[in-house]
Order: structure tokens, then sequence, then C-alpha cells
């Protein structure tokens, strides 16, 4: 059901009161207050509760609507012809794909591989990952795994897609985390995240990491 207001982070006792005289009573409530009358009553915290309330909201309405797989695909003009182009474009893909989760908020543990031949055959291959993830090493190695499973190099390939499945809240999966947590993790997030940014600036190819293609 809907959340009530104090669940928000930063809702104290008078807040609530302040908000409860707006008719505001769950977080989806304070998406619809004009953010005029938010910052009238209770200044930039007001503002700041309402961008809170339609990040927490928004994430509620996605996870009802049961998103069932995050995922890219793309069609090559060129055929793939030989085992290092497929990596390299299964490269981007999975950092692609990753990023994606990342900014859903999500990790996923079945990861597809989807192979379209030049004679347009389609094949899936999957795996079920031990731990889900939201990391684009972990689905570029997956993915690379699969291929084994493919007439990749021996085929010309069309179209490469790479989707994961079997999604849940990245938030519980980083609560778990801080039981066994490898000390790699939080680097590896805090590289994310960067990598995530150099490409909002830069495009996609600016990120990927040259020793994975080696």
């Amino acid at each position: 059901g809907p959340l009530p207001i104090e669940k928000l982070w930063g809702v104290g006792e008078r807040t609530r009161k302040t908000l409860a005289h707006l008719g505001v009573e769950t977080i989806g409530d304070l998406g619809c207050v004009p953010l005029e009358l938010l910052d009238r009553k209770l200044g930039k915290h007001g503002l700041h509760l309402s961008l809170l309330a339609k990040g927490v909201d928004e994430r509620e309405v996605e996870t009802e609507r049961q998103v069932k797989s995050i995922g890219h695909e793309e069609t090559y003009r060129e055929d793939i012809l030989d085992m290092a182009m497929a990596r390299r474009v299964l490269l981007s893909l999975a950092t692609r794909v990753a990023k994606r989760l990342r900014g859903h908020g999500f990790v996923g543990k079945t990861v597809t591989l989807k192979v379209k031949y030049h004679n347009f055959v389609q094949i899936t291959r999957s795996v079920t990952l031990q731990e889900p993830t939201d990391d684009g090493r972990e689905i570029f190695q997956s993915c690379c795994d699969l291929l084994s499973k493919t007439e990749v190099s021996k085929r010309a390939v069309r179209l490469f897609g790479i989707s994961l499945s079997q999604l849940d809240l990245a938030d519980k999966e980083r609560q778990l985390a801080l039981f066994e947590q490898r000390r790699e993790a939080p680097k590896r997030k805090r590289l994310n995240r960067a990598l995530d940014t150099i490409s909002d600036k830069y495009g996609d190819e600016a990120i990927v990491p040259g020793s994975l293609l080696e």
C-alpha cells in the first residue's frame, strides 16, 4: 500500500504536522503538492522532500508494474565475423545494460545472450548467477562464457542482445552485501558510478576498459 509520509527520510514530527495541514499523509500525496506551496511552508527542506518523494514514489510504481527484464540489443551494419569483435561489442552492450540497471535501481540474476545470425536465425542462451548483479564486468564475463554455446565465429552475426531478468531492488542486495562483502565491492561500486558519469559526458565508447578485451 501507499507509504506513510513519516517513512520519508527527513520528515520529523514538526514537518509531519505541517504536511498534514496541506492534506499530505502519504509519500505519493507529497508528489502532488505544488512546489511553490512547499517552498512557502517549508523552504528548501520542502523542495528537497518533494524530490525525494518523487524518487521513492516512482520506484514503487516501477516495482508494481513489475519490470521483468532490462537489456539492450543492437543490429550491426556489417556482420560480426570473429570472436575478438564479438567480445568487443558484447563489452559495450554489457556496460550499457549495467548502467541501465543501476539507473533503475535494480540488480539481476539471470543473464541472457541473444544472437541473430546473418540468415536471421535467432537463438538465446542464459545463465543464472549465484548472486544478483548490476556490474558490467560480471555481465560481460557471463556473456563470454555463453559464447561457447553459440556458433559465433563460425557463422556471421547480424545482432547481439544482452538482458538481465529475475530482477530485484538493488538496496536489498546492498544490505545483504554488508554481511558478506568482498573487499573489492566498495571500490567497484565507486568505479561504476564514476564510469556512469564519464559515459553521460563523453558517450559509452569512452568507458570500455581495454584490459577486458585482451
